[in-house]
């Protein structure tokens, strides 16, 4: 393989997954290198970096982070001049020119999803992008950011027909369900929006997996990026990764249980080289992708 290392354990059966998001991957840290972007691998991507020098073994996808305006940056860049043939963005909750996340996909791949597969979407092999946003030094602002972050979250899981959630949380969406789609969308992007041009103590990840107080970092962890090695090539990371990775996990070097490891696995169906519109007839004009919360 070009990118994955020689020799890796290959129980879970990803490698060669991997190996095309890392393709992707290394195309996107191309891209901003050449056009002065800063981005860093953040997540379990940012732990398999540290604790693997690599994927997690179990691992089906790739996270990064980038800024408000580094993302702004990007996805002009990458609209003007980027690899179109190869490459596409996808963004869900695309408004006001805002995102929940955004996704580069590989075209004439496919990575296919329970949620998703009766959507006309853009189903290939990807990595995502998550937005690290300001977040307030105020505590009562913190919580006000934090809810309407997860408001957005929940009505996109709640659309997607989403039934991993147990017990409190399957009830929240089942009352989600139950509401109009784009209902106060905006004004809750606006919410997690509104503190990006602030000088405050803290950035967060609202938009992430992690609750309220694992979704909170101090600034001065991504003061700087650099690089590290990631598989067979080198990928960046928040300069204090240790402090990040220990306020997000905890005790990041314990490897998780086995229903955990299964339980944050994405895929149903993958395939590095077959186009997902030639297993999904009804993908062609990505109709539905403007329901992607």
């Amino acid at each position: 393989m070009e990118y994955m290392r020689d020799g890796l354990d290959s129980q879970y059966g990803f490698l060669p997954l991997q190996e095309k998001i890392l393709e992707i991957a290394v195309y996107v840290d191309k891209l901003c290198q050449d056009n002065n972007i800063d981005y860093c691998l953040m997540g379990g991507s940012a732990l398999g970096a540290k604790r693997h020098a690599g994927f997690i073994p179990w691992d089906d996808d790739l996270d990064i982070f980038m800024t408000p305006a580094q993302y702004e940056k990007f996805r002009s860049i990458f609209h003007k001049k980027g690899d179109q043939k190869k490459y596409y963005i996808q963004e869900w909750g695309a408004v006001d020119g805002m995102v929940t996340i955004s996704k580069v996909r590989m075209n004439h791949t496919t990575y296919l999803e329970d949620t998703f597969q009766n959507w006309d979407i853009h189903q290939g092999i990807y990595i995502d992008i998550f937005i690290l946003h300001t977040c307030p030094d105020n505590r009562f602002q913190q919580l006000h950011q934090c809810l309407w972050a997860k408001y957005v979250i929940m009505k996109g899981l709640a659309i997607r027909g989403y039934s991993r959630r147990k017990g409190f949380l399957r009830i929240i969406l089942k009352i989600m369900s139950c509401m109009p789609d784009y209902f106060l969308v905006r004004h809750g992007l606006k919410q997690v929006y509104k503190y990006r041009d602030k000088k405050t103590k803290f950035l967060c990840n609202f938009m992430g997996k992690a609750i309220y107080k694992n979704a909170i970092y101090k600034r001065e962890y991504f003061s700087k990026t650099e690089y590290i090695p990631f598989e067979k090539v080198q990928l960046r990371v928040p300069v204090k990764l240790h402090e990040f990775l220990a306020e997000r996990f905890g005790d990041y070097m314990k490897l998780p249980s086995l229903e955990r490891i299964k339980w944050e696995q994405h895929a149903k169906y993958w395939n590095t080289n077959k186009d997902f519109k030639d297993i999904l007839p009804y993908c062609k004009e990505y109709k539905d992708e403007k329901k992607l919360i």
